[in-house]
């Protein structure tokens, strides 16, 4: 089959399904179209009426494609690949295939191995990285905001791109999650503390109002307008992880979490007027893979998380890999009684539960120099923030 109809055949919707299956035939696995790229389904700087429909087929699940084949290899037809379409002719975000396996670089300390990808390297150690570009460029500078408590940089290093308002209406009329097919924007207006127990301290921005003082059509009006501000900002990351230089889309829901960039303790819902600023503002609001949001949950800040993955990647590099403690669980992460560590303690505790009081002597010597070394990697890096 030449390309012309070969093309004519597959039509857009199937165009993709059908490389992915290709590639799968000649390396002989099962791994290309379990993802989503951010630059193949948002290939532009800006989302717009014109490219949004485009855009939702490429995000769209597919139904399994397989390719036949003639006598003399070439590509005869291919059975499959079309976008599932909901009722409404657009996608159910819930469909679309998340990262695992090989596709998912996660950075916990639990796990974290720069041996393994060069992009986890370049965060972790963006020293080593000085005149690197595209992706190993972006690893670097996100790991240099998080050096540095950059929130600024950190943000805008993630806002990939521009959201036109009937871009944004369109993809929200077009695009459902759940079962019950809810309009997405609905589907994502009640993450975060909010709804939660503690909606009783979220203020409205600019106002001494919490959320659970609204009667219920504000709070249904408020929620309304959040959803949209949520769906927004997840389109602005090319619905990436923001706390990665991951290229894999993340669907929001359990793959993808909403978080406050910077805790809701010490903005002014919690400390009053010596707050950074509200906790449930736009401005604070970010999308973040399932495994770097472990992290976040402990209210670190951006410079907590840095350290902690290059002192666990360190300890992997030197062998002690399998004694790094694991993730927290869900559970663990929700209770409200559970102790808050400091950056020096978190640092601490990470070090001696991975090299305990009685490891060997060279291990001791290890846990030793890595706490100097935070210490003075710490001093150095408020230093430049001060010049």
């Amino acid at each position: 089959m030449n390309r012309l109809s070969l093309a004519k055949q597959l039509g857009g919707d199937r165009l993709e399904a059908a490389a992915d299956a290709l590639l799968n035939d000649l390396t002989g696995s099962k791994r290309y179209g379990k993802t989503r790229e951010m630059d193949y389904v948002f290939p532009d700087d800006q989302l717009n009426i014109g490219n949004v429909d485009e855009a939702i087929t490429r995000l769209g699940a597919r139904t399994p494609a397989t390719l036949s084949y003639g006598s003399d290899g070439s590509i005869t037809g291919i059975d499959g690949g079309e976008v599932i379409r909901n009722k409404k002719g657009g996608i159910n975000i819930d469909q679309v295939p998340s990262p695992r396996g090989k596709d998912y670089v996660k950075y916990s300390p639990s796990v974290v191995d720069s041996s393994k990808n060069q992009v986890v390297e370049a965060q972790l150690y963006p020293e080593r990285f000085a005149g690197a570009t595209g992706q190993l460029g972006a690893a670097r500078d996100m790991g240099l905001a998080h050096r540095y408590n950059d929130y600024e940089n950190y943000r805008d290093i993630n806002n990939r791109m521009e959201v036109t308002p009937e871009a944004l209406e369109r993809f929200g009329s077009l695009v459902t999650k759940g079962k019950a097919e809810a309009p997405i924007a609905t589907g994502m207006s009640g993450g975060g503390a909010i709804n939660g127990t503690r909606g009783d301290m979220v203020l409205i921005p600019g106002t001494d109002r919490v959320f659970s003082s609204l009667g219920k059509d504000e709070k249904a009006a408020y929620l309304k307008d959040r959803g949209n501000v949520f769906l927004n900002q997840w389109l602005q990351q090319k619905g990436g992880s923001m706390g990665t230089a991951q290229t894999q889309i993340f669907p929001p829901g359990k793959p993808s979490h909403m978080d406050h960039i910077q805790s809701l303790s010490s903005s002014i819902d919690a400390k009053g007027a010596d707050g950074w600023g509200y906790s449930d503002d736009p401005t604070n609001f970010s999308y973040l893979d399932a495994d770097y949001n472990v992290n976040t949950k402990l209210n670190y800040d951006l410079q907590t998380v840095h350290q902690l993955g290059r002192l666990a990647d360190t300890m992997r590099q030197a062998g002690l890999g399998d004694r790094l403690p694991g993730n927290l669980t869900q559970k663990e992460l929700g209770d409200p009684n559970r102790k808050r560590l400091s950056q020096n303690e978190a640092i601490g505790e990470l070090i001696s539960r991975t090299i305990p009081a009685d490891s060997s002597p060279d291990e001791l010597k290890l846990a030793l120099k890595l706490l100097k070394q935070a210490e003075s990697e710490q001093m150095s890096w408020s230093g430049r923030l001060a010049d």
